[in-house]
């Protein structure tokens, strides 16, 4: 097994990290098994958002379900270790350790999911009371049911929603209230990491960004991290501390999320980069990535977006690039990482190509603070 890669954060910082994930690789059985995690290494840190961008295929609802350990059959994981690292704890938990009652106790009060649709999440014939208590009876077993009754409704008011709505059904609410409440649940035992798959993606764009805003202020008020998982990359460059981008399986980009919008290391993130338009800026021609990702099923020899990349040379055909910290990405405590020959001085000692080189020199995205907002 190859050693695990740098996952782009500073040298240091291990104090911080919650959860970490070492070589996860999953394969979905069948007669020709298809690999959607191929040996993915990350970390996530205390009160950060972890951005996972890729296009639809790579891998991102995949890996998502993973950390939580919630894959069912014909999903399997054929090799890694996924490892919380509580407040609380000297040690760190192996999750894929937990037996069947350990794991209930931990999912919830420890990592929580947010999934793509709200409604397929809710019970559509169970009123939100009932939904609420069941989480408080399940994990907070002394509570009674005053106290399960009040703590749903101060969720509810927490997101943004009358209290009262604590009696109504999922099909009485809209899809951003039913968003909001999948979020409240997935708050309600106050989890030190919450996963996102995909949360606004069947919303409109206003209560998209309400949604957003919402999370954000959680965020701030509770402290809890957050892996953000979306084929949007435009929303992660507005959302995210740090992104890591997906490709066939793999993470092919991890890096401050500013530091991957001024200057993509690899070609497929600048690719994705260059594939919306901007809204402050000079104008300038779309481009898409041309060609269509690699089948998993099959044997994958050398680098995954070879035969859709510009830049591509000979070895990338032939050798597997790993995550590396290159010389060509110096940084604020060396925190970029990228799976690509370019930056492989042995390999291309002339360095990346000027468009990738350069692509410093000018904002590819309008980015604003958290502060400005």
């Amino acid at each position: 097994m190859n050693p695990a890669p740098d996952t782009g954060g500073p040298r240091g910082a291990a104090a911080d990290v919650v959860l970490s994930a070492e070589h996860v690789s999953v394969e979905y059985a069948g007669t020709a098994p298809t690999r959607a995690v191929r040996d993915v290494s990350l970390e996530l840190r205390r009160g950060e958002v972890l951005g996972i961008a890729g296009e639809s295929g790579c891998g991102k609802s995949t890996l998502a379900y993973a950390l939580a350990r919630l894959l069912r059959p014909p999903a399997r994981l054929s090799g890694g270790t996924i490892r919380f690292h509580g407040r609380d704890r000297d040690q760190p938990i192996d999750i894929m350790a937990l037996d069947a009652a350990a794991l209930r106790r931990f999912r919830w009060s420890k990592v929580s999911m947010v999934f793509q649709s709200a409604m397929n999440a809710l019970n559509p014939v169970i009123s939100l009371r009932k939904q609420f208590g069941d989480i408080f009876a399940e994990h907070v077993p002394e509570m009674d049911a005053a106290g399960r009754d009040q703590r749903s409704r101060e969720m509810l008011e927490m997101v943004g929603i009358s209290p009262d709505r604590v009696r109504s059904f999922p099909h009485e609410l809209s899809g951003g209230m039913r968003q909001r409440v999948v979020i409240a649940m997935a708050l309600a035992l106050q989890p030190e990491i919450v996963i996102m798959d995909e949360p606004t993606t069947a919303l409109d764009v206003v209560v998209q960004q309400e949604i957003l805003d919402e999370i954000e202020r959680l965020r701030e008020e509770i402290g809890f991290s957050i892996v953000f998982i979306t084929h949007d990359l435009s929303l992660l460059l507005d959302i995210s501390d740090r992104l890591a981008v997906m490709y066939a399986g793999e993470i092919v980009e991890c890096g401050p999320t500013e530091q991957v919008a001024a200057r993509p290391a690899h070609p497929y993130t600048y690719a994705l980069l260059h594939s919306f338009p901007e809204l402050r800026d000079e104008r300038r021609q779309l481009k898409g990535v041309p060609g269509t990702p690699p089948d998993l099923r099959a044997p994958i020899s050398g680098c995954a977006f070879a035969p859709r990349c510009a830049f591509a040379f000979e070895p990338c055909t032939t050798l597997d690039p790993r995550l590396r910290r290159p010389a060509t990405l110096a940084g604020p405590a060396g925190s970029r990482t990228v799976a690509c020959h370019l930056h492989d001085p042995e390999l291309r000692p002339g360095g990346p190509p000027a468009e990738i080189a350069r692509s410093g020199e000018r904002t590819v995205f309008a980015l604003t603070s958290r502060e400005d907002r």
